[in-house]
């Protein structure tokens, strides 16, 4: 009866891992540049997402440089793969 039990357990866990596996999609990167010492960070595209909520269409959100913590804005060039 318990090995019963313990089979049904692991195949609910396996049905929610499946329900929220992200292994299938591709992480898409955004090339942001430091306006102060250049350096490029590349951005996920998804936190450029929930960054974007109350801009303005065509603005960007501006992030923090690693290196110097200057401004790192979107550089108009897309990424390279």
């Amino acid at each position: 009866m318990n090995e019963r039990k313990d089979k049904e357990r692991d195949d609910e866990k396996e049905e929610v891992a499946e329900m929220f596996s992200f292994d299938d999609e591709e992480e898409v990167f955004i090339d942001y540049v430091c306006v102060d010492c250049g350096c490029v960070d590349p951005v996920p595209d998804f936190i450029v997402g929930e960054c974007s909520y109350e801009l303005e269409p065509g603005e960007s959100p501006v992030f923090v440089c690693p290196e110097c913590n200057g401004d790192l804005v979107r550089k108009k060039e897309p990424a390279e793969e």
